[in-house]
């Protein structure tokens, strides 16, 4: 989230320069409700109405777990009624604006859903969550949470739990190592698996790729990302167009979504903070000139 409006302002205006369509935004439970049954929306109302002005969709992704239901962030809501009530809200306040909505994001790694238990509980919540998104209007879109590089396997457990019919997109965020020159056929080998897990449950779904990045430009010897190593920013422009030229021509893929449109000043506090299209001040690094050529998407960063 940009610290004031103003430079959030700065942002859209580069965003809308790209051509590009929808950016993913964190709509956290912490934020919009910090004390139970008080909803404060202020923090992202300015933004919404910004990309409207803009024509700029959003994709807002809804979680965590909020403090004050004694909870970590990263945990399972342990007040279900509670998080239902938080989504029901949110979705209701932006029932005209938004229209895409992921629950969660990368339910299937310990960093963001702990403790892991095959997607059992997540997939349990996920039935209400899209149930109650529906409600409100049923032309609302649901996507997964944004699955890591492995999740094939996190997605054939969701599958089995019975989660088929309780979203709409499949999300997933296929990161490799920018320097192994075997990365993109990993990448078409794992999504071969989720097109069979979908022929075998008879499910017809769209692929988006809501994260794929990587570094332009080291920051210091201490901010690495893959095994220590970091391209610059020429290389990760290559990367881009590449990886853009590669995804867009596989089968089911229709949205890729560039991680992240902005470096940041520390906020990984590692190779990720370097991931901009443009550079701190703002100005554009060889990938934003690269991207321009190519109809994409991208997540608007935090700070």
């Amino acid at each position: 989230m940009y610290k004031n409006n103003q430079a959030l302002d700065r942002a859209i205006d580069l965003l809308k320069e790209l051509g590009i369509s929808i950016i993913r935004v964190d709509f956290s439970w912490n934020y919009i409700e910090k004390e139970k049954d008080k909803f404060d929306f202020q923090r992202y109302d300015y933004i919404v109405n910004k990309c409207a002005k803009n024509n700029i969709e959003i994709l807002a992704i809804l979680g965590y777990s909020a403090p004050w239901t004694g909870a970590k962030w990263n945990n399972p809501p342990n007040d279900e009624k509670a998080f239902l009530n938080y989504v029901k809200t949110t979705v209701k306040h932006y029932k005209n604006l938004i229209r895409y909505w992921e629950f969660w994001n990368e339910p299937d790694s310990n960093i963001y859903w702990y403790p892991q238990d095959d997607m059992k509980t997540y997939t349990l919540l996920l039935k209400k969550v899209y149930s109650l998104i529906k409600s409100t209007n049923p032309d609302n879109i649901v996507l997964l949470g944004g699955l890591t590089g492995d999740g094939f396997y996190a997605f054939k457990n969701i599958l089995s739990n019975g989660g088929g019919d309780y979203f709409d997109i499949v999300n997933f965020h296929p990161f490799f190592d920018p320097f192994r020159k075997d990365g993109l056929d990993e990448i078409r080998f794992k999504l071969k698996h989720i097109h069979n897990e979908l022929k075998k449950y008879s499910l017809n779904k769209k692929i988006w790729l809501t994260e794929i990045g990587c570094p332009g430009s080291r920051s210091s010897d201490n901010c690495s990302w893959w095994l220590g190593r970091c391209p610059d920013e020429d290389q990760q422009a290559e990367f881009l167009k590449k990886s853009y030229e590669f995804l867009l021509s596989q089968e089911g893929v229709e949205k890729i979504f560039w991680a992240f449109f902005q470096d940041t000043d520390n906020h990984f506090k590692n190779g990720v903070d370097d991931f901009g299209l443009v550079r701190k001040d703002f100005s554009k690094k060889p990938a934003y000139c690269k991207y321009k050529k190519i109809i994409g998407n991208a997540i608007l960063n935090p700070q």
